[in-house]
């Protein structure tokens, strides 16, 4: 009896152990998933790769033809696939989404001013405020939205801050673990000191463990040289030209092995001359086979699902650029395709996607709403018609902040007048009295 429960316990493991894999699998960028893919062929026994052309894949993408080069010429999405673009320019590209007038202009400037590792220095930030004539607070609001881009936790200013960002990004808020980055990463090893401090069951402590060992050591890990260092999109998004389906969603998938289990592997497992611990660690193995063939399918199956949501939403993003960027949380994205929010999170983080408007993460197809009042209408299309409005207007009585409440209000879009300011100084347009031009 007491053996059969060992088993049980021991088989609930190794399924427990194989889910976790396959969630790792799944929410990981294209270049960590050929690593571990080949990490695991060089080491699993019951992994083969499957050795052929993937005809289907090539042809879906020798069907999508549109034109993609500087000057015009029409090109095949083979050699597309070839662009990739730096990691600055990508990081200019989510500037441009995120800010405008003088804002854009520090946050570039903190960028310019990150060390090698991708840290800001408080000195650096003191003397960006200093030359824009700004407070420090209004640098460091600008730093904080910053580290939200990708690579996320960039322009932290120490270890424990871009750890703390990155854990939130990929895992969550949890304050056990950070807690632990902050006052105990150093006795990260030291399991009997951290689970008498912390009071929490083993189980717990050592997932928090693997999720602190899986973060990035520092911010450009990877993107040391990130002027010269590219960006390989996880997605390609295409147009069609086809006014009911007018894009075409592509997983990248080139390069990344097929993989299939191994013929023989419930021989190897049947075998009568292995003892316990052989059995056990080859079953482990199995597991793991199993969990990483699971998982790419799933990768590939919810990475499909979330794009062609957010494609949906945004097309008009896509198609016109950030005015037309409607708002979209992680929440309406769980609710429309069942996935945990958490989940969604981890998949969108460090994910790219060659668009029509440009390679950029995943990340900047979300933007929080404006107000509850003003509906479906996010920050970025307020800015837009506060601009429209303003350049329209008669030079010779240009409009209060007021005027342009009262004109919003009547395209039932309802916003404060102090937003409508604060959204006019972040275009770097002055005040009425300003603008105002002749008698």
């Amino acid at each position: 009896m007491k053996q059969n429960l060992g088993l049980k316990l021991q088989h609930k493991l190794n399924l427990t152990l194989s889910l976790k894999h396959q969630l790792n699998i799944m929410v990981m960028p294209k270049q960590e998933l050929l690593q571990e893919i080949i990490h695991e062929l060089e080491e699993n026994p019951f992994l083969e790769e499957e050795i052929h052309i993937n005809n289907d894949y090539q042809e879906k993408l020798t069907d999508l033809s549109v034109s993609y080069g500087e000057d015009g010429e029409e090109l095949n999405p083979l050699n597309r696939l070839t662009y990739k673009p730096s990691l600055l320019k990508t990081l200019e590209f989510q500037i441009d989404l995120e800010f405008d007038g003088k804002e854009k202009e520090i946050a570039l400037d903190i960028i310019d001013n990150l060390d090698e590792k991708g840290y800001a220095s408080q000195e650096s930030l003191n003397e960006i405020a200093s030359k824009y004539n700004v407070d420090i607070e209004a640098v460091e609001k600008i730093r904080k939205k910053l580290m939200k881009l990708e690579p996320t936790g960039l322009g932290a200013k120490s270890l424990t801050e871009f750890l703390i960002t990155e854990y939130r990004e990929k895992f969550g808020r949890d304050s056990i673990a950070e807690q632990i980055i902050q006052e105990d990463l150093d006795k990260i090893k030291d399991k009997e000191y951290l689970l008498k401090k912390y009071q929490i069951d083993e189980e717990s402590l050592e997932e928090i463990i693997l999720n602190i060992k899986a973060l990035r050591p520092y911010p450009l890990y990877g993107y040391e040289d990130f002027e010269a260092h590219y960006v390989e999109p996880d997605i390609f998004i295409y147009e069609t030209n086809d006014e009911d389906h007018p894009f075409e969603i592509v997983i990248n998938e080139q390069d990344l092995p097929k993989l299939n289990l191994t013929n023989q592997y419930k021989k190897i497992l049947n075998r009568k001359d292995i003892n316990e611990e052989t059995k056990k660690f080859l079953y482990e193995k199995l597991q793991k086979a199993i969990g990483l063939i699971r998982g790419i399918e799933q990768r590939r199956e919810n990475l499909r699902k979330l794009v062609e949501t957010l494609v949906e939403h945004q097309k008009d993003f896509l198609l016109y650029g950030k005015e037309r960027l409607k708002p979209l949380t992680l929440k309406d994205v769980s609710q429309k395709i069942g996935l945990h929010e958490s989940t969604i999170s981890r998949i969108v983080s460090n994910k790219f996607a060659q668009t029509p408007i440009g390679v950029l993460p995943l990340k900047a197809f979300f933007s929080n709403k404006v107000s509850k009042e003003s509906g479906n209408i996010s920050s970025d299309h307020v800015k837009y018609l506060i601009q429209n409005l303003i350049e329209n207007e008669d030079p010779k009585k240009p409009l209060s902040d007021n005027d342009i409440v009262n004109l919003l209000k009547k395209e039932g879009i309802h916003v404060a007048r102090r937003t409508v300011t604060k959204y006019r100084e972040e275009l770097n347009i002055p005040d009425s009295r300003k603008r105002k031009k002749g008698g």
